[in-house]
């Protein structure tokens, strides 16, 4: 047993070591490939952050000697990590293993377990990076200029008129919506985003859920032009996040068929061959389906109810989509946030992406720029450029000036150079850092606010405090020249 105990202080010590972005997916693969270094490695990093698929299969190992040396000390220590999140049979097969041991023996492997969960368990990887909810918030909800809900619809401005009146009709009959109109292209893409609402109702940041049939790149220029109603929570504003259907994803069903039976047919043959998939992966996509395709659904809430069973079997796609639906429908945040929660164990950039918002923004949660800090970096790794903007925003003005970094927030503006060219706040960020890094250049910060106000008026942003500051930084007289 003293060997056994002098090793467990040996994984102790790997669970302290610097904490890198999980990748859970590409892990699976590795075990699946009997890769067991390249596994182990992969689920230790996503043990650090509480993943209870990454505790159960390092049990495993542990328990066969998959990779590493057999040792049922530490494949207890893992199960009963996995068992705090009622993960599969992980608390069954614990009390199967004491079952054979003596009193003594089992008080013993009982004790170093619960040292373990004191340690590295649950209640201590929540506290160190997810969200605190703020109880007492939990029954105020946003509005949106007053009004309890957005429109999910965004129609065009190049639409046909006159000769769409009976076509209306019949989509209203079919459960259309009344006000619904018809893109004039006869081929719109079928696309659904989703979007971030600052607090002045602009739009920052896009991800497409849904895209096919055509480019999408007119209809979303068009659509990011449109102010939304402002978000707001206790008469404050703030930013909310949303889902919008554009194109042909605001046709009614008849109207799919007359307007791009090719799509409609394409749509269907899909939809029922993912309906006899038996795959997690095959029955996720069909729950999508469900939700992207509303009229596929043969009753209330079904593909709500697909993406929880699915969720709950593990995929990290179902865990953020259910999350995200019923944060953005502002119904249960506590559990909408434990499943974003889980999706960012399994390295779902998505997932992270939006912990980060939450923690950075959300009216439900403690807000906590550390925590929010780790999630954006760890996304930004994997290559996501909004994670990226939010994260040199925290290393350039958080309030905690340990957090800031003008070296590596440089370094940042520097990797996203050309995809960020369009982008106002890229060009605030750039001028901050101008400003603020050891060789300060006040004409670029100069040169690079008045484009960031620019750019911003252009996309509707209100731009008054980034004026503010330029013109407090040029009081008196300022010369900008090419040198």
């Amino acid at each position: 047993m003293k060997k056994k105990i002098k090793w467990l202080f040996l994984v102790a010590v790997v669970h302290a070591s610097t904490l890198m972005a999980a990748d859970i997916l590409k892990t699976d693969s590795y075990f699946t490939a009997q890769q067991y270094d390249l596994a182990k490695a992969g689920y230790i990093e996503a043990a650090k952050l509480g993943n209870p698929h990454a505790y159960y299969q390092l049990a495993r190992m542990y328990a066969k000697g998959l990779g590493v040396k057999q040792d049922v000390v530490n494949a207890l220590i893992y199960y009963s990590l996995a068992a705090e999140y009622d993960y599969f049979d992980a608390q069954k097969v614990i009390d199967n293993t004491l079952a054979t041991l003596s009193t003594d023996s089992k008080a013993t492997f009982i004790k170093v377990m619960d040292d373990y969960k004191v340690k590295l368990g649950k209640q201590a990887i929540d506290a160190k990076y997810f969200p605190v909810i703020l109880q007492g918030s939990l029954p105020s909800k946003v509005t949106f200029d007053g009004n309890e809900k957005l429109k999910h619809l965004f129609y065009s401005e190049d639409f046909m008129e006159d000769s769409i009146a009976s076509l209306n009709n019949l989509a209203i009959e079919e459960g259309g919506n009344e006000d619904a109109t018809y893109m004039s292209t006869p081929k719109e893409p079928y696309l659904i985003l989703d979007i971030d609402i600052a607090a002045d109702g602009s739009i920052r940041n896009y991800f497409e859920v849904q895209n096919m049939g055509g480019s999408a790149k007119r209809l979303i220029n068009e659509f990011i032009l449109f102010p939304q109603p402002k978000p707001s929570i206790n008469n404050q504003h703030i930013s909310f996040v949303h889902r919008v259907f554009l194109g042909a994803a605001v046709y009614s069903k008849s109207i799919l068929i007359d307007k791009n039976e090719p799509m409609y047919a394409q749509i269907l043959r899909t939809s029922k061959r993912l309906k006899q998939g038996t795959t997690l992966n095959e029955r996720y996509q069909y729950a999508m389906a469900l939700l992207n395709f509303p009229w596929l659904t043969s009753e209330p809430q079904e593909a709500e109810q697909k993406l929880l069973a699915i969720a709950k079997l593990g995929h990290p796609s179902a865990m953020y989509e259910y999350g995200m639906l019923l944060y953005r429908e502002q119904r249960n945040i506590p559990e909408a946030i434990k499943w974003i929660s889980q999706a960012s164990k399994y390295g779902l950039i998505r997932a992270e992406y939006r912990l980060g918002m939450l923690l950075n923004s959300s009216p439900w949660v403690q807000q906590d720029q550390s925590k929010a800090l780790f999630w954006f970096s760890s996304a930004m790794d994997k290559g996501d450029t909004n994670a990226a903007i939010r994260a040199i925003d925290i290393k350039l003005t958080a309030k905690d000036k340990s957090l800031h970094s003008i070296e590596s927030a440089v370094q940042n503006l520097k990797n996203i150079e050309h995809e960020q060219t369009n982008n106002p706040e890229y060009y605030y960020l750039l001028a901050l850092s101008y400003r603020d890094r050891e060789a300060r250049d006040f004409s670029q910060f100069v040169r690079n606010m008045r484009t960031a106000i620019s750019r911003g008026n252009s996309a509707n942003w209100d731009t008054r405090e980034w004026q503010s500051l330029l013109d407090e930084s040029t009081v008196g007289t300022v010369y900008i020249t090419d040198e």
